[in-house]
């Protein structure tokens, strides 16, 4: 189990290419100026990966939006929806994180 991820790294890289497994950082500030209100950005996370401080950064960067979390889990689907809501209607973000915890949410 635990050497599960180095060997569907190594395979991939055998079989496909490097370019496959190769860590993708793309800039937040570009991510942001071809976003939109109609088009949420989804982050798929390996180990390790949390973008939060970036998100908040950029946030404050933008003066004009907040940033509210939600770490979805036991009771939070409540939470997440009134969270999501609000961001329809005055346009601040939402962070849903632990989304694996509650996949009859997502």
């Amino acid at each position: 189990m635990d050497r599960t991820l180095i060997s569907a790294t190594r395979f991939t890289n055998l079989v496909l290419s490097k370019r496959f497994t190769d860590r993708v950082s793309y800039p937040l500030e570009k991510i942001w100026s071809e976003s939109n209100k109609f088009q949420p950005v989804l982050f798929l996370l390996s180990s390790g990966a949390d973008p939060t401080s970036s998100i908040n950064e950029l946030s404050k960067k933008k003066k004009k939006v907040n940033c509210a979390k939600v770490s979805i889990g036991k009771g939070q689907d409540k939470i997440a929806t009134q969270e999501i809501n609000d961001t329809f209607i005055n346009g601040n973000w939402v962070i849903l994180q632990n989304c694996h915890l509650g996949l009859k949410f997502i």
